[in-house]
């Protein structure tokens, strides 16, 4: 079967590791062929700009070049550039078609930018469609004020909710992270024409084993100035407004009181210079940020650490699921959320015994977690746990059923 994926990401290989890429190389692994739209924003073009820059037996990736869409501050400006690749995945898809038909189109998020092109490959070669429903369009533009439900920017918020509503209308089938997030798309979207269409398909990867001996793990902690005594708490990520990051640094803080407890931030954002300061300014003891690191630092750090760490905004309105718990449990970590309402991801880790949750703006209830969390036979359980949960239903295999079930009822 000829699959084409669609995606906003700057692929190019087939080697590089995310849970896209993960499940691309799946479906190849399965014997499909898989071709890959994927961007490359103006920050990252060189002098040439080839259409395909990577091929073999068993797939494709071929380039649209536009303007810069991530890591941007101005939301209006982001929003423009968003619409302008409308087109050119349109005529990228254009190309592909004339050597190959398709039989499945999958698209993540933010789905604005594929609509013509999904409506294109369903029309010409009846393929089959289905959407990848990470962050729920334009709702999560709410929080910061980006978009309105009042004012100016509610005509701009009404209008990529009338371009997102199109997509899901279109799909074949939208495949949402967690039961809150098909809760939130049901009650926010009267005009879904399909409700039945809806199912969860979490985020999933292709799990590495990494195995560190206990020396090893000391001898990473020296290497980045972490105490080798203490119960390590790591969040690794982006450090932006929507991660909470004032909860963050005050629920760290509180935390002093708890002399094992030592909390390493890893990342960047909008927010990075915020905790810098912060820990310095404070003079905390229990706490470090750490620059980026390359993926397979990253992964060793986490194994070296005792808990993974997931902040989000109390305010913000609408659900979300990191994709980054998925190292914590791959690694055998628990994890420790303090969120929003809205979002379910901590509350699923505590009923499937691999983690704790409090909302982030209780610093006592965090505190106590922390606690608890220090506790060595409370960790091993629920890291364990943890990682079992993984296996059972995160992982790319799972991800792959879930489609191919749908397509092949379709056929």
């Amino acid at each position: 079967m000829n699959v084409m994926f669609l995606s906003i990401e700057n692929y190019l290989d087939f080697n590089t590791r995310s849970i896209y890429m993960d499940l691309i190389n799946e479906f190849r692994k399965k014997g499909h062929y898989v071709t890959v739209i994927s961007a490359c924003e103006k920050r990252d073009i060189k002098d040439d700009k080839p259409v395909i820059v990577a091929r073999d037996d068993h797939g494709e990736i071929r380039k649209i070049y536009v303007s810069n869409v991530t890591k941007m501050s101005d939301f209006i400006l982001k929003g423009i550039n968003l619409m302008k690749l409308l087109p050119k995945y349109k005529t990228a898809v254009k190309c592909a078609m004339r050597e190959r038909e398709y039989s499945l189109v999958l698209y993540g998020s933010p789905p604005i930018t594929v609509y013509s092109a999904v409506k294109l490959l369903k029309k010409k070669q009846n393929a089959y469609s289905y959407l990848l429903l990470k962050d729920i369009w334009p709702y999560d533009c709410l929080f910061g004020g980006a978009l309105s439900l009042k004012g100016p920017k509610k005509l701009a918020f009404n209008y990529l909710a009338l371009l997102a509503r199109r997509l899901y209308n279109t799909s074949d089938m939208i495949g949402c992270m967690s039961p809150a997030n098909i809760k939130f798309l049901l009650e926010n979207e009267p005009y879904l024409k399909d409700k039945n269409k809806i199912e969860i398909c979490p985020n999933s990867i292709s799990p590495q084993e990494i195995y560190l001996d206990n020396y090893e793990k000391l001898d990473i902690r020296k290497k980045y100035g972490i105490p080798e005594d203490k119960v390590v708490f790591i969040y690794g990520g982006s450090l932006g407004v929507p991660q909470g990051i004032d909860f963050a640094l005050s629920a760290v803080s509180a935390s002093t009181v708890i002399n094992k407890a030592y909390f390493v931030f890893v990342g960047g954002g909008t927010e990075k210079d915020k905790i810098n300061n912060y820990i310095v300014d404070n003079n905390l003891k229990n706490a470090k940020l750490l620059e980026p690191l390359k993926k397979h630092e990253y992964e060793k750090l986490v194994s070296a650490s005792d808990v993974g760490l997931v902040f989000l905004h109390h305010d913000c309105l609408a659900p979300n699921y990191p994709s980054r718990i998925l190292t914590y449990m791959q690694l055998g970590i628990p994890l420790l959320c303090a969120t929003d309402t809205y979002t379910d991801v901590g509350c699923i880790a505590e009923q499937n015994g691999y983690g704790l949750w409090c909302e982030s703006n209780c610093e006592n209830q965090f505190v106590e977690n922390v606690r608890d969390l220090c506790n060595k036979n409370v960790r091993l359980e629920l890291g364990k746990r943890a990682k079992e949960y993984l296996y059972e239903n995160y992982t790319v295999e799972k991800t792959y059923e879930i489609i191919m079930k749908r397509v092949c009822v379709n056929e």
